[in-house]
């Protein structure tokens, strides 16, 4: 049986205050000392202190919990978000958060927030519902979308959508916070159709390394938020890209996997992954793609997550099973959705131990 209790919402974390960087030698003069501040990034353009980072560890869990909730494209969208957490037992009908959620991860794949108007509350909404549900003993992994890094590109550039500094820096904050992807056990789990370029990188960064792939996202794409040209190698560019990208928005990809297919599931394989689950292209019907691309990349489980959830009330992959040969996967949909389903998936829940 599954406890619940009521919980005071989190209040907010305030944004912390700067903190001087002293540089070594006080009798630099200013511009100096304000100049290699900002080559290292101890400074933003216009001169002011950036508040520091928390020192960010890359290890990583990297087993699949018992059970996997993934969430896409939910564009501002919050209530279908509850309707999902209460169809599957994180949240009661009174909207309360369960006792114990150990076990189970909660993954989101990207665009949090619409790109044209970022709604601040939602921003507040997920920074507080990760901080409350990381109390309740759950692993949360928030991954970045392409709407994320296009407000991140024009915050950078200027723009400030009608928000307050302070609203600003949080914004930039959340957006700073995600990782471009997070792999799990044999899961890759991205905003959208993950590139042979990328795939190549991390292969290349696991062989020199040996480090865990997730070590990729703190080594080197937390490093790329010093500018807006570094960024763009990451943030699914459309059109035209430069050679350098690793990540961009692959016109036609039934086409590009078509012609790619057999070498992207060849660098697939050697890094150990059998399944991708990505968000960023729409299913119109609102349920999920599987074995999207299959008779490509043969061997790889490809899932198209984006089920529209805006419009369709409801959406999610759940994954549970610690490799390969025992992965278990169910869809939720508008299709799928029922008492049935309901009682199956809560009865899951309620067999995660305390």
């Amino acid at each position: 049986m599954m406890l619940f209790r009521s919980k005071k919402p989190t209040q907010n974390r305030q944004p912390g205050t700067s903190e001087s960087t002293t540089l070594g030698y006080l009798y630099w003069p200013k511009w100096v000392v304000t100049r290699v501040a900002r080559i290292f990034g101890l400074k933003d353009e216009s001169g002011g202190n950036i508040r520091p980072k928390r020192p960010r560890s890359c290890v990583e869990q990297s087993g699949l919990s018992t059970l996997s909730i993934v969430l896409s494209d939910t564009d501002n969208d919050i209530r279908s978000v509850e309707n999902l957490f209460r169809f599957t037992g994180i949240l009661n009908e009174n909207g309360e958060l369960t006792d114990n959620l150990h076990g189970i991860t909660i993954i989101h794949t990207g665009d949090f927030i619409d790109k044209k108007n970022p709604d601040f509350s939602v921003v507040e909404y997920w920074q507080s519902f990760q901080q409350d549900v990381i109390a309740n003993g759950c692993h949360v992994k928030f991954i970045v979308g392409n709407h994320e890094q296009e407000i991140w590109q024009k915050l950078r550039a200027g723009e400030r959508y009608g928000k307050d500094a302070n609203q600003i820096h949080r914004l930039k904050d959340f957006i700073e916070s995600m990782d471009l992807f997070y792999v799990a056990g044999p899961v890759l789990f991205i905003h959208s159709y993950p590139t042979l370029e990328f795939l190549q990188a991390l292969l290349h960064f696991s062989e020199v390394t040996g480090k865990n792939l997730n070590c990729f996202n703190a080594d080197h794409y937390k490093k790329a938020f010093r500018s807006i040209s570094a960024i763009k190698q990451y943030s699914y560019v459309k059109g035209k890209r430069q050679s350098n990208y690793l990540l961009y928005d692959i016109a036609d990809a039934r086409r590009y996997y078509k012609k790619q297919g057999r070498t992207v599931g060849d660098v697939l394989a050697r890094l150990k992954i059998g399944a991708v689950v990505h968000g960023h292209r729409p299913q119109r019907s609102g349920v999920q793609v599987d074995y999207e691309f299959g008779q490509w990349i043969p061997g790889v489980r490809m899932i198209g997550n984006d089920t529209m959830v805006k419009c369709n009330g409801i959406g999610a992959t759940l994954i549970g099973g610690a490799s390969e040969e025992d992965l278990e996967i169910v869809f939720v949909n508008q299709e799928t959705e029922s008492d049935k389903l309901r009682k199956k998936i809560q009865e899951k829940f309620s067999e995660l131990p305390l």
